[in-house]
């Protein structure tokens, strides 16, 4: 019979055991056309497990995004229905396309209600559908980092088609140090699409006020 799972401090000494021996894993991310950087990049040292910190908007609380689904913002919600909703990111974005697709009501990713979650994969790739029908781009990543908010929150990016170089793993980084658009061309971006996935899927657009 297998032993119980393996716990944090476990794997951390484990891990540094193995690091103190041996070193980090050398990896070939600098052959990658994607990767964004030259030159040397060094691991920071690893350190232990620690107490999780509260997410922002922990139960519902002061969470900013449970306000603005509520209120119909229009500087963050651009399309909604009564499961979902998308977001417009507070910063300013270089990519063609960068929003958030989130719940309405306050949940985490385990605690979507059945008729959400199934939802939000219907929109995940009606999403998808609607940008590349609207805008010079050939696919949607999505991730969810998840360990700011407790809202969840995807995050959907999109690379100009044929930008081979911004494929892949490396995107967000790319999105991170290439200089941003100007953010009224971006929402306007982001209301050709909130318009096509009314005609694809229903729901509401919700222009820029």
């Amino acid at each position: 019979m297998p032993g119980p799972p393996e716990s944090a401090q476990q794997w951390y000494r484990r891990v540094s055991a193995e690091l103190e021996a041996h070193g980090y894993r050398d990896l070939d991310w600098a052959t990658w056309s994607s990767w964004p950087f030259e030159g040397d990049l060094r691991p920071r040292p690893l350190t232990g497990p620690a107490a999780e910190t509260p997410r922002g908007g922990a139960g519902g609380v002061d969470c900013f995004i449970c306000v603005a689904a509520e209120a119909g913002d229009s500087s963050y919600v651009f399309w909604h229905d009564e499961h979902a909703l998308l977001g417009v990111p507070n910063e300013a974005q270089s990519l063609p396309f960068a929003a958030f697709l989130m719940p309405r009501e306050h949940a985490d990713l385990g605690d979507l209600p059945p008729a959400t979650a199934a939802r939000m994969g219907e929109l995940l790739a009606a999403i998808e559908r609607s940008a590349c029908d609207v805008l010079e781009v050939p696919r949607i990543q999505v991730a969810r980092w998840g360990d700011g908010q407790e809202h969840l929150h995807w995050w959907l990016y999109a690379r100009p088609t044929g930008m081979l170089q911004l494929r892949g793993t490396f995107l967000s980084h790319w999105g991170d140090i290439l200089p941003t658009r100007d953010p009224e061309a971006a929402r306007a971006d982001l209301d050709l699409v909130a318009a096509r996935l009314v005609e694809l899927t229903g729901g509401h657009a919700v222009p820029a006020g």
